[in-house]
């Protein structure tokens, strides 16, 4: 701010004030300087000389209510919040007739020091004779609009919430400023901005040491340049990060998003995304990636949304390349949101907004995602989290428990701002799903070669597609599940039977014990000649399931029979039986006759895909076949099954 806003700021405070000093021409000559001299402090932001400067002059003018509101402008510089808020109160008690402003001026002061009560209380007053004083109804809709934010606030800091913030331990922070923290998701590598020497934002990279604090960071290889990057975001495998770029002097003025590739050493030099509609000659910035890569969420200022920056999600397509993007309509407001995060758990997502009620200032929010792909109404994350201030952007690993941060301070030692990264436990409601891993490698049964197949993982519980995408090729992917679910896991190539689990992943897992999977995938040709398990060398799904005593298939069954289909599609001179089992609970005759109706339905299934109802036959065995004990939940599991066998066609 410069001075002429400075002594604006005092025409407002002192518009309907009689002051015992009301101005500048009643001090001597030696007292004019030093205001002068104090108001240049103020304007060069050297905050503690103009406190000084301002004391001497209250020394001699102890009711100048002039020089207390100045005073509040330093204090407020210094982030002295509270003595502030006594400057415009003492202010306030010296003028005779105090307009409205002071009070609004005294509510911000208030809630910045925590105060959220007293400050609900201001900004009533100021309501209160705005609504007396002025005829501009835009003027009485602001003050109607603080008052109700500052209700909201004092409700909110009313019931705190559990916060206990400490610096990121080992050496991370330094005299620069640290933000936008990223940690892989073994927890062992940290990514985050640094803006070196307060000027130049670049990437660095700390490892996890052995006492488990990190080590001092260096710059990341690849991807830094001259200009200004920023705001990374990462796959859960590794492979692939977005983030922001400024002041390019190869692109158009302002922030835009650039990709950047894992070849195993380092990472690729940027390039701005060039996908209709990611980058505009707007500002575009913040953006984070769903664990698998398959939707990105950013900030974006283009006209056309709700508010000044909104937040945007853009879809992966089967090119590579990313969908148009469109607005999330549940988030944004006539305010700004920005800094998204999405967690590891697929489905819940952190941003600040100063649009949702809040304590004042950018606060932090989460939502999380419904199954019909929606987003929750928002919620605050709650006093002291969020303050008066602008709270940014969050961070939450693997296990959910510990959020990180960036903290922006002001350090009252050095007298300046300062940006660190800061971690504390996250309160048990405000929580993503606790996470792990995945980490498989899909290879040729026979060669042992690395296949790059198409996988696919899917909650049985909630139909969910928690994961699509192809391997590497080595023939590994790595992704993010939440514990204590049960995993629907398919994986395929063309001219290989495709290959199916069903995983459980219970509460007891970790990032320290992450899943680890071998999926040898058999060639079609023999797979028409080999036995397996079954006594008729048929293979069975692992998840083609039925309503209880039911028919009717489930959704999860979909992604296994699809590719049956596809086989079938890609080998028209194939044919396939269909058989149905169940357990022994119930009539035998019951049993047989519901185990060929779930191989009628398989073929049904089929049919609809496009499949000739010539080419697939289906029996119904009952309880003839069972492969496990029936006395055990276990054994009778198993028994229940669906299988199919390929044979050439006639």
């Amino acid at each position: 701010m410069r001075v002429w806003l400075y002594l604006a700021l005092l025409v407002l405070f002192n518009s309907c004030a009689t002051a015992q000093r009301s101005t500048a021409s009643s001090y001597s000559k030696k007292e004019q300087r030093k205001l002068t001299e104090a108001r240049a402090a103020i304007d060069a932001e050297n905050f503690g000389r103009a406190d000084k400067l301002l004391l001497e002059l209250l020394e001699d003018n102890p009711a100048d209510a002039q020089l207390q509101f100045l005073r509040s402008v330093a204090l407020r510089g210094e982030h002295k919040y509270g003595e502030a808020a006594g400057a415009v109160r003492l202010g306030i008690a010296q003028s005779e007739r105090p307009g409205a402003r002071p009070y609004r001026e005294l509510g911000e002061l208030l809630s910045l020091s925590g105060d959220f009560a007293g400050a609900k209380a201001a900004y009533q007053t100021y309501y209160d004779r705005v609504q007396a004083s002025s005829n501009r109804p835009e003027r009485l809709a602001e003050a109607k609009d603080l008052l109700r934010r500052a209700t909201i606030a004092d409700s909110l800091a009313a019931n705190p919430v559990d916060f206990s913030p400490t610096p990121v331990p080992g050496a991370i922070n330094t005299t620069d400023f640290e933000y936008h923290p990223t940690i892989s998701v073994d927890g062992k590598q940290l990514i985050f901005t640094r803006r070196v020497n307060r000027q130049q934002e670049d990437f660095y990279v700390s490892q996890l040491g052995q006492d488990g604090t990190w080590l001092p960071a260096t710059p990341l290889p690849g991807i830094n340049t001259p200009y200004d990057e920023g705001a990374q975001t990462v796959t859960a495998d590794g492979s692939y990060m977005i983030y922001t770029s400024c002041n390019s002097p190869t692109r158009q003025p302002g922030c835009d998003l650039y990709e950047s590739f894992w070849d195993g050493n380092r990472w690729s030099p940027g390039r701005p995304i060039a996908d209709e509609g990611i980058n505009t000659q707007h500002y575009e910035a913040q953006p984070t990636l769903s664990p698998e890569g398959r939707y990105l969420l950013f900030t974006s200022k283009r006209p056309g949304g709700k508010g000044g920056a909104d937040i945007y999600i853009s879809g992966r397509m089967t090119s590579g390349g990313w969908s148009k993007p469109i607005q999330l309509v549940t988030l944004n407001t006539s305010g700004d949101e920005q800094y998204p995060f999405w967690a590891a758990d697929n489905q819940t997502v952190y941003f600040t907004s100063n649009g949702h009620p809040g304590l004042g200032g950018d606060d932090v929010f989460v939502t999380r995602l419904t199954p019909d792909n929606d987003f929750t109404e928002p919620r605050n994350l709650g006093y002291p989290i969020n303050t008066a201030e602008n709270e940014t952007n969050m961070f939450i690993p693997l296990n959910g428990d510990v959020a990180y941060y960036s903290r922006r301070y002001y350090d009252l030692a050095e007298q300046r701002l300062q940006i660190d990264l800061y971690q504390f436990p996250l309160p048990r409601h405000l929580r993503p799903r606790k996470t792990t891993f995945i980490r498989a490698r899909v290879t040729d049964r026979d060669t042992d070669q690395p296949l790059t197949a198409n996988v696919s993982i899917q909650n049985i519980e909630t139909d969910l597609l928690a994961y699509r995408q192809r391997t590497n090729e080595a023939g590994e992917f790595l992704t993010t599940l939440p514990v204590g679910a049960e995993y629907a896991f398919v994986v395929d190539k063309e001219g290989y039977l495709f290959a199916s689990e069903r995983l459980v992943v219970d509460t007891t897992a970790t990032a320290d014990n992450p899943l680890v999977v071998d999926i040898k995938l058999e060639p079609i040709s023999e797979a028409l000649t080999e036995s397996t398990g079954e006594k008729d060398g048929a293979t069975a799904f692992e998840n083609v399931l039925f309503a209880t005593g039911s028919a009717e298939l489930l959704r999860v069954s979909i992604t296994e029979l699809r590719r049956l289909s596809a086989i079938l599609k890609e080998r028209p001179d194939l044919n396939v039986t269909i058989a149905g089992h169940t357990d022994n609970v119930g009539g035998e005759a019951a049993n047989q006759d519901l185990s060929q109706r779930r191989a009628e339905s398989v073929k049904a299934f089929l049919v609809s895909e496009g499949i000739t109802a010539a080419r697939i036959s289906t029996v119904g065995y009952g309880e003839a076949r069972p492969v496990a004990d029936n006395d055990t939940a276990t054994g009778r599991a198993r028994n229940r099954r669906t299988t199919f066998k390929l044979s050439a066609g006639r």
